[in-house]
């Protein structure tokens, strides 16, 4: 590994308790197809329930893995973004952590800088792994009610429910737990626990803030 940055909002200053993770990783060319597996980016003490090949959210010729982790019992996503040492640059947004290889920083923000160019073909997912996709993102259409976003009933429809954007969050939750029970089919029974425990934790704080008149 030739070095890693914090992008998205925790890179940019702008992370609240709801953020996700996404991490740039540049490595060397001959090593990117090993580092864009889930079974060799690090976890450490988090349990990986869930991940797929997002290699069409880069330009080409880099890769990318998204997966949902679990950290004391609650679901955490990551974005893992690897390019090689080759085409990496470090966004002008971005905090870089380390960098061995002495790579450029550019003047483009992380979003313009993913969008360069023509982007990687989407890999093919099965109807399982789409409805584990789902499963896996009940959680962060959560942080989308949470955050009172307009995101969050647009999520609520990709994830097969109605779109109501102007339910209250409490009708919205109601249909984010319905979504989740949905997919105990599936065998997946860590990330069915952890979106529960998530979707409580937040069905409590979002009743906090009720009652404080926020």
């Amino acid at each position: 590994m030739a070095g890693v940055a914090l992008v998205g909002s925790l890179g940019d200053g702008r992370a609240d308790d709801w953020s996700d993770v996404d991490l740039l990783i540049a490595v060397q060319d001959a090593a990117l197809d090993d580092f864009a597996s889930p079974a060799h980016l690090p976890c450490g003490t988090g349990q990986l329930t869930f991940a797929i090949d997002a290699r069409h959210n880069g330009p080409r010729g880099t890769r990318a893995v998204s997966g949902q982790y679990v950290f004391n019992g609650l679901p955490l996503w990551v974005d893992w973004h690897v390019h090689p040492v080759s085409l990496a640059s470090w966004p002008s947004n971005g905090t870089v952590l380390f960098d061995r290889a002495g790579i450029p920083a550019t003047p483009a923000g992380f979003s313009e800088y993913l969008n360069r160019g023509e982007h990687e073909t989407a890999t093919t997912n099965s109807t399982e792994e789409g409805q584990a996709m789902r499963l896996a993102l009940v959680p962060v259409a959560g942080k989308h009610l949470a955050r009172r976003s307009l995101e969050a009933p647009r999520m609520i429809e990709f994830l097969g429910g109605p779109y109501e954007p102007a339910a209250t969050w409490q009708t919205q939750l109601v249909t984010l737990h319905r979504l989740l029970d949905g997919f105990a089919t599936l065998g997946r029974p860590d990330g069915l626990t952890a979106g529960r425990a998530y979707l409580d934790l937040l069905e409590q704080i979002l009743s906090n803030r009720l009652q404080d008149g926020v």
